[in-house]
């Protein structure tokens, strides 16, 4: 072992002695923050597993979220020193909550794509002569999630006493979704104004349908300049991974050192930065 790891080893043990004395002599208050940080924790992911239906047991996935955070910072601390241990873990700890980001999005997206064919059976559903609650439940009971199940929740809120105004007010709000509220808006002001709902609906669901194509044809022509935010993201590190190979020597410094660290550290948040700005100035908003 070098000189350099047996350092980096000793400054892991260092922090690990520190984090156990701290917590020893401070056993209430340490139990106590940890138990508000873990309650904390719990009700935001109890919203996000609820936002995309998942039956997940939140106590289940948070330990096991700590548990593989804590992993990866003793293992990567113990080989590459505590604050390669300390963004390791920081990168591990964000993941599950990308991960439920992109859950919801694309639960999002697959509930857009039903809504238009969705609308179609509600018109052709209030044209044979059914309320629209009737034609609501006809929607919920001939297809799939995700459309199948926020309408069927609205439906149940409205069974419950809700008005049907506030069961689509809270459906609106739980989605976020612009097509969604556009037939939410469709279908509050045709029952104000006394309009035709059917071909309210069939009007509608041309329009998002026409929405969605727009959309298409844009993420086709903005599809190089997201290519271009990845491919400026991998190349520092491609040039780093060709450097080492040729000559360790030039590249070991990064994480051998202190201020190699410190440096490892502003390249990740510019690489992070740079990637969301690209995308930011590609995505245009319909």
């Amino acid at each position: 072992m070098t000189s350099a790891s047996t350092v980096l080893a000793l400054i892991s043990l260092a922090i690990a002695a520190i984090v156990f004395l701290v917590s020893w002599l401070n056993g209430p208050q340490f139990i106590t923050g940890w138990k508000r940080f873990e309650r904390s924790y719990l009700e935001r992911l109890h919203l996000a597993l609820d936002a995309i239906y998942s039956r997940t047991d939140p106590k289940k996935y948070f330990y096991t979220h700590v548990g593989v955070a804590t992993f990866f910072f003793l293992i990567i601390s113990w080989l590459l020193g505590p604050v390669n241990g300390f963004l390791v873990a920081f990168l591990v700890g964000i993941f599950p909550w990308f991960s439920l980001s992109k859950a919801k999005r694309k639960r999002l997206e697959r509930l857009e794509e039903q809504l238009p064919d969705g609308l179609i059976s509600m018109s052709n559903s209030l044209r044979a002569g059914l309320t629209l609650p009737q034609a609501v439940g006809i929607l919920v009971d001939n297809t799939s999630p995700p459309i199948n199940q926020e309408f069927g929740l609205m439906l149940k809120e409205h069974r419950l006493g809700l008005t049907l105004d506030e069961a689509m007010n809270n459906m609106s709000e739980r989605c976020r979704s612009k097509n969604l509220d556009l037939v939410i808006t469709s279908i509050q002001v045709a029952r104000v104004a006394g309009g035709n709902l059917p071909q309210v609906f069939e009007d509608t669901a041309e329009a998002i349908r026409a929405i969605r194509v727009l959309e298409d044809k844009i993420a086709t022509m903005t599809a190089q300049g997201r290519l271009q935010a990845w491919v400026l993201g991998a190349l520092p590190v491609g040039m780093a991974v060709m450097i080492y190979k040729v000559d360790p020597t030039m590249v070991e410094p990064l994480w051998e050192d202190p201020i190699g660290w410190i440096i490892l550290f502003f390249i990740a948040i510019l690489e992070i930065v740079g990637i969301f700005m690209i995308r930011k100035i590609v995505s245009v908003d319909v």
